[in-house]
């Protein structure tokens, strides 16, 4: 697991989850300047184009289908976590490579008051405060208002973004053993950035015009028109309820409601038409989403003999329900080199009205026994989850049952002077949606993995560093029917073998280091269509440094300057819609790319501010011009740009 602290998010000062996992093994997060989706691959693995099955807010997923996600500012986390490899025994269906956890922030008893100031690239202009603090003079009532407004332009021409968030959120601890919090958060997105895409012609190679002379796009070209709009508010409430009986037995209870209405209306590219033009398509769609999550769970802490037992079991329910009103069609083409926009000509071809339901409940039980210096953790975890969409014109329902038997185990040894080695193995599934051509509904798709790996942390030095090589296969992947390419087939199978880096140490009192490497053997396996080559927008290689250092005792006290560099190496992806050239399905290769990151921080404190600083961050220091990834030959992402910001944070 790797965690993103508050401390580093305060010194990086990243504006969404994925920018905060740009140092971190074995996750791509550089996928496009847009901001409007925290979309990452963790592992190989990566969920859809649009809503993760990855991200989880409290230690409950954070439900999404089609065009509505919830979106967590990090100005909001107290921190992030990344749970490589399968997680369902303890999370439900997810994702095989891993999940995504955040932390909201809490109530504190210790007085806070917080007032910052962000100013920077593209317009940005923002404004947050947090406070927090004891209500009663015990500490048995507290606390905690966040909040912040936030206004930036997009990297692209015509688009902006707009944030209105607060999140208030109350405790109660009567004793050392009982704690409940109230946790909520509302946020309007009046507008969500650009959510677009751009053909390989033009990104990673040249396109050419009527005369045979070569072009490439500029980075902030908008294919969409002046009205294209993303649009989300959400609301979210819930608790978080703990309470320590005796020294055996701890109850906990985690609840959260959501409700998210999204409005995505567009018209964007869909590939490239020689010479010197693009396609375009339309999509108009308006969701409401509500989701109900609780997971209750039992820890007991016993002995059997001489080993120790931390025993938790618990049964969790969700239930997702998201109503979608939405048109497909046609734009007409835009000029790559004299666009026009204004006039888009859209035909509606395609009316989608569904009503999508998801429910599914789980019963889990993990035990972690520890003998002298050996820990060994075995779970297991039995769901069931039925998913439904039922489409408003035909009054036509498709459901599917899904049940599932996932478990895990794993064991490590302790030595004195710090180092872990251990072996584990896990599993995961995912629901399926669909139906194969003779109308059987598809199995959930498994994840298994095995990884070994050694993890050193020293008891009298603030150092964590880790290394580990895992397999990991999903089965049961869809991929096209041979006698019927109109339907899908569920023989495929994707196998990814890596090797993860990752070292964190404070090496004294003014420096700190953050440096990962990770290599992704990720392949089809068992596939139709692309068996034996790599899964598309999947670096083999990634890797990245950090570095800060704070001045102490000096002319210099209270500044800190920072660098880093990240590597993403090259990736692939697929012709999908070209069957003109014959070249449907055939390969193509995004080069990789390299960018440095800066900071300068100054600490207000010798000024009698403490806590209080001012600073500036640089990301892409150079402005290199860079394709992050393409999904196909009509979808490629133009990098982010340089972005500078400064920001001003006074307590007081």
């Amino acid at each position: 697991m790797s965690v993103v602290t508050r401390q580093e998010m305060e010194m990086r000062q990243p504006t969404t989850v994925k920018e905060a996992l740009s140092y971190t093994p074995s996750v791509f997060s550089t996928r496009g300047s847009s901001t409007t989706y925290d979309v990452v691959t963790i592992r190989g693995f990566t969920t859809s184009t649009t809503v993760n099955t990855n991200q989880y807010l409290d230690g409950m997923k954070l439900q999404g289908n089609n065009y509505s996600e919830v979106s967590m500012d990090p100005y909001f986390l107290e921190r992030v976590e990344v749970m490589r490899g399968p997680t369902s025994v303890l999370y439900g269906n997810s994702n095989p490579g891993g999940i995504v956890s955040m932390v909201s922030k809490r109530p504190t008893t210790e007085p806070l008051k917080e007032v910052q100031f962000k100013m920077g690239t593209d317009n940005l202009w923002q404004t947050g405060f947090d406070f927090s603090d004891a209500i009663d003079d015990a500490g048995v009532w507290s606390y905690r208002l966040t909040g912040l407004g936030r206004s930036q332009d997009a990297q692209q021409q015509m688009a902006k973004s707009t944030r209105y968030a607060v999140a208030p959120s109350f405790s109660w601890r009567p004793d050392d053993k009982t704690d409940f919090t109230f946790l909520s958060n509302f946020q309007n997105d009046p507008d969500a950035g650009y959510y677009g895409w751009l053909p390989r012609e033009g990104t990673v190679v040249p396109y050419y015009d009527a005369n045979g002379k070569a072009h490439k796009l500029p980075t902030d070209f908008n294919e969409g028109e002046s009205d294209n709009k993303i649009s989300r508010r959400q609301k979210m409430v819930g608790y978080s309820f703990s309470h320590q009986f005796d020294d055996t037995f701890t109850v906990r209870q985690n609840l959260r409601y959501a409700d998210v209405h999204t409005l995505y209306r567009s018209v964007y590219g869909n590939g490239y038409v020689a010479p010197g033009y693009m396609n375009r398509a339309y999509v108009r769609s308006d969701e409401h989403l509500n989701t109900f999550t609780v997971d209750t769970q039992l820890q007991s802490d016993f002995a059997t003999g001489a080993v120790s037992h931390t025993l938790l079991t618990g049964v969790d329910y969700s239930r997702m329900r998201n109503d979608v009103d939405a048109d497909y069609g046609t734009a007409d083409p835009i000029s790559m080199s004299n666009p026009q926009y204004g006039n888009p000509n859209i035909q509606v071809t395609f009316p989608y009205a569904v009503l999508n339901r998801m429910e599914q409940t789980g019963l889990y039980a993990q035990d972690q026994m520890e003998w002298d210096k050996w820990v060994m953790t075995l779970g297991g975890r039995y769901d069931y989850a039925t998913t439904s969409t039922l489409t408003r014109a035909t009054n036509s329902l498709a459901e599917n049952h899904d049940q599932q038997f996932s478990w895990r185990g794993g064991i490590n040894y302790l030595f004195d002077n710090g180092i872990s080695p251990y072996f584990s193995y896990s599993e995961s599934f995912e629901p399926v949606s669909g139906s194969n051509s003779r109308g059987q509904p598809f199995d959930p798709s498994r994840g298994k993995q095995y990884e070994a790996g050694v993890k050193y942390v020293p008891k009298d030095m603030p150092v964590v560093v880790t290394a580990a090589v895992y397999q990991l296969t999903k089965d049961k992947n869809l991929t096209a029917d041979p006698a019927n390419q109109a339907f899908s087939i569920q023989t495929g199978e994707i196998r990814s073998r890596g090797l993860e880096l990752e070292a964190k140490a404070a090496v004294n009192a003014n420096i700190n280091v953050t440096a990962a490497y990770s290599y992704t053997d990720a392949e089809y396996t068992h596939d139709t269509v692309f068996n034996g080559k790599r899964p598309a927008e999947v670096p083999r290689n990634m890797a990245s440094l950090w570095a800060d250092y704070t001045f102490h005792e000096t002319a210099l006290s209270g500044l800190t300057i920072g660098a880093g560099a990240r590597y993403i190496g090259s990736t692939v992806s697929y012709y999908k819609n070209d069957t003109s050239t014959g070249k449907k399905n055939d390969a193509f290769s995004v080069a990789g790319y390299a960018l440095m990151d800066a900071t300068v921080k100054y600490d207000l404190a010798r000024f009698g501010l403490p806590g209080s600083s001012v600073g500036v961050n640089v990301n892409n220091l150079f402005d290199r011009e860079y394709v992050s990834s393409c999904y196909s030959e009509y979808a490629c992402y133009w990098g982010a740009g340089r972005q500078v910001v400064a920001t001003a944070t006074f307590r007081y």
